[in-house]
């Protein structure tokens, strides 16, 4: 398994960040599994709303795994690395190809 260089038990983070990292890990890992001590958590730092556009900003960037899984995904520019570039709204900008 891969340890990823941040994680929700980073003493370096701020206790708002760590819930959303840890919410992020729960969806990605176990999504049927967030704990009601995650859930009180979560809602220490953050409203509902907060907490459901967090869950799908996850649940965005994750879908993406099948593509990868199924090894189907498409490289936006082959054998390069592609810088992300976002615009006012929040929305991927695809780079020029």
């Amino acid at each position: 398994m891969v340890e990823s260089a941040a994680n929700s038990q980073s003493p370096h983070l701020a206790p708002a960040k760590q819930s959303a990292l840890a919410l992020a890990e729960h969806l990605m890992a176990q999504p049927g599994h967030i704990s009601p001590e995650l859930a009180a958590q979560l809602g220490g730092h953050f409203t509902q709303d907060q907490i459901i556009e967090l869950t799908l900003d996850v649940m965005k960037w994750n879908y993406q795994k099948v593509a990868v899984a199924f090894r189907i995904d498409a490289e936006v520019a082959p054998g390069q690395v592609t810088a992300l570039h976002f615009d006012a709204d929040g929305h991927w900008i695809r780079p020029p190809s």
